[in-house]
């Protein structure tokens, strides 16, 4: 046994060495008397709780992204010092971190799913109004479910050495669910954003008029911006300019040719204000991060 080798952390193992199923076993079974003990936590102890485990893992992602990268060890090396124990530490825990992060979200879909089965079975048992909709979604939802697990464990499992992407290895539930997927879903979806589009044309109308300044150099921006994609009003324009140049290449009214006055507006003035948004949507989402992590936003869970 080489004693200087570096040991990793025990979620990193395999769980079949040394009896670890059993330990798994009884840290889900913990879990599972943990989560029950929370449900009966009283209602003004619940914020501090939510409140701690929020910290917590924040803690640990703002101390792997700050914190210094551990050398490269070899195998008959150990981390010395703190901080290169620390950081050795906190990158082999990535990965188990990262797993409960998926644990939590796949309990968050199941109590997503719960909650729209509850809503919905309330309201078709009490004959509430458009109560046929809710009929249609929930037997098309547990259609697709029925019908994806299907495919899927027959791609992956059951017959995963016989489908292909050749139609003819399908069987009735890969059919199903590429009629149900390809064929209806993202067609009901790419008609659904076609809908959209006439909304965003009508408020794009709105906020075209012509009543401010600000208005004005929007208009005038998307009108060169709109004409300079038309090849045909692009072709007349740009041969009007030439004409009136005499075809010099030096003459400044090149410049108010549509696709270099577009350019120009894409690359000089759309560019930087797009940084500047980003830049402020990213200074918005630091400081709701560090309100969620330090638990100063009082909304959702924190209530």
């Amino acid at each position: 046994m080489n004693l200087l080798a570096y040991q990793p952390t025990w979620w990193t193992l395999n769980p079949q060495d040394n009896g670890r199923y059993g330990v798994l076993v009884g840290v889900f079974l913990a879990g599972m008397v943990l989560f029950f003990a929370l449900s009966k936590v009283p209602h003004s102890a619940r914020r501090p709780i939510v409140v701690g485990v929020t910290f917590l893992s924040g803690l640990f992602w703002v101390l792997r992204y700050l914190w210094p990268e551990p050398i490269a060890l070899r195998d008959n090396e150990l981390p010395t010092g703190m901080v290169e124990k620390t950081g050795q530490w906190l990158q082999t825990s990535v990965p188990f971190v990262s797993g409960i992060a998926q644990v939590v979200t796949s309990f968050l879909l199941g109590l997503g799913m719960f909650s729209l089965l509850r809503v919905h079975f309330t309201k078709i048992t009490r004959k509430q109004r458009d109560w046929q909709y809710s009929v249609l979604l929930l037997v098309c939802m547990g259609a697709m479910i029925v019908v994806g697990y299907g495919d899927w464990l027959q791609r992956e499992f059951w017959l995963k050495e016989k489908i292909t992407d050749d139609t003819t290895t399908w069987t009735n539930v890969n059919v199903a669910f590429n009629v149900m997927f390809d064929g209806l879903l993202q067609n009901m979806d790419a008609a659904m954003f076609s809908i959209i589009a006439f909304y965003i044309f009508s408020a794009a109308y709105r906020a075209f008029r012509i009543r401010s300044m600000e208005a004005t150099l929007l208009m005038s921006s998307a009108l060169i911006v709109m004409l300079s994609l038309m090849g045909a009003v692009t072709s007349f324009w740009n041969t009007g300019i030439d004409s009136m140049t005499q075809m010099d290449p030096a003459n400044l009214l090149n410049n108010l040719k549509l696709n270099t006055l577009a350019g120009w507006l894409r690359n000089v003035v759309q560019v930087p204000a797009l940084q500047a948004l980003e830049f402020g949507v990213g200074l918005g989402t630091l400081a709701m991060a560090l309100r969620l992590w330090l638990g100063l936003e009082r909304g959702g869970v924190t209530e």
